[in-house]
């Protein structure tokens, strides 16, 4: 059985339209991915006792704290809240169409 064979089947067995069935499914897994990206984040301010990639960076430039690993970290925490506003963007058009 094809994909699309499946994902009509189990929409049809959920009472849903295969589309509702796609859009759930996608903004689902875009928000576990979110959520992922939130707790990589929360562990990253953990580590060095800060609240905020703000926070970080201060404590960084003002040698409260080294950087190596620190300044890794800080590039690391600004790509995953780039990539967790881009996936609350996705969502919003997902949800809007």
């Amino acid at each position: 059985m094809g994909n699309i064979e499946t994902i009509e089947r189990l929409s049809k067995k959920y009472a849903m339209s295969s589309e509702e069935f796609i859009k759930l499914g996608s903004t689902l897994a875009m928000k576990d991915k979110k959520r992922n990206l939130q707790i990589e984040r929360i562990e990253i301010l953990a580590r060095h006792e800060v609240n905020t990639v703000e926070e970080l960076e201060s404590k960084i430039k003002e040698g409260a704290i080294s950087e190596h690993p620190a300044w890794e970290d800080l590039i690391e925490l600004k790509n995953i809240e780039a990539e967790i506003r881009e996936i609350e963007s996705d969502i919003r058009t997902l949800q809007a169409a």
